[in-house]
């Protein structure tokens, strides 16, 4: 045992014995217990005990929860956050919602926001559990709205539509990347990525193979933007529909080909390619 991990539970141990503390006028030394938790919390970050160091930070929180301390017990959990994402994901997303909680209370919707973010992506980058990923980027998107963040917002509203495809919620993914082609269209800095958002709505709807959606969609597209008729990726879903109306394995796979050539498939786009496959009962390689 180090002596900065001693010190840590030492530390624990008074505050402890403070937060525990009753006198004649109640419970007075919280402030003292808050204080050395916090104390024990960077001790034992010194040694690297995170888990401990998290646990430390959690209990000054509650400390400072009992003392009515909401913007600093809000503060503790984030810290709490960061301990547990060394090497405990889940308890790092328990801390964060804990401070999210308060932050939303206080109206403090950005903050809210920048914390639900985080908890989005642990569950996608440490914890793959992509629909809670999808839900968590979600809310933050909301709260980033309201809070006219809108480069935040669409960021998080293009993690929901990626992640409700991957779990097969294609009208929900075209929502959300429709959603975003809308909020972007009067963007000069935005509005090139038009064609990319449009794409990615168009596969989704070549998966849920209704084909007339798929070509009213591209027909709004056109109209939404002039420039699109023009596009690449407007030619390439053209040619994939007609080639799934009529059937033809050769001519779909053809396509995929010739796209991949000059612009290589990224794994989400080949998933979801492939998964339409299924509709002309081939499988394909587009590998």
């Amino acid at each position: 045992m180090s002596n900065f991990e001693r010190e840590g539970r030492t530390l624990i141990t008074e505050a402890d014995k403070k937060a525990s503390y009753k006198g004649w006028f109640g419970n007075n030394k919280l402030d003292d217990a808050a204080d050395l938790y916090g104390k024990a919390a960077n001790a034992f970050k010194l040694a690297k005990k995170w888990k401990e160091a998290g646990d430390a930070f959690i209990a000054q929180a509650n400390v400072l929860n009992r003392m009515n301390e909401r913007d600093e017990a809000s503060s503790s959990y984030m810290n709490a956050a960061k301990c547990f994402k060394k090497n405990s994901p889940q308890d790092a997303v328990n801390a964060l919602q804990q401070a999210v909680e308060i932050l939303t209370e206080r109206g403090r919707f950005q903050a809210a926001a920048n914390n639900q973010k985080q908890i989005a992506e642990i569950y996608e980058t440490d914890l793959a559990d992509f629909e809670k990923a999808m839900h968590a980027y979600e809310m933050a998107a909301e709260w980033y709205h309201g809070e006219d963040s809108n480069a935040q917002a669409n960021g998080c509203l293009l993690k929901v539509g990626t992640f409700a495809a991957q779990i097969e919620q294609y009208d929900k993914a075209i929502e959300k990347f429709e959603q975003v082609a809308t909020n972007s269209m009067d963007n000069q800095l935005t509005r090139f990525s038009l064609r990319e958002y449009f794409l990615k709505a168009g596969l989704c709807y070549l998966c849920t193979q209704d084909f007339v959606r798929a070509r009213q969609a591209l027909e709004r597209y056109q109209n939404l933007d002039v420039t699109f008729a023009q596009t690449r990726e407007c030619n390439f879903l053209k040619a994939l529909v007609e080639a799934l109306e009529a059937q033809d394995v050769q001519a779909f796979t053809d396509v995929v080909a010739d796209w991949d050539r000059l612009t290589k498939l990224d794994s989400w786009k080949t998933t979801l390619l492939l998964r339409v496959k299924k509709s002309l009962g081939e499988e394909m390689d587009f590998t």
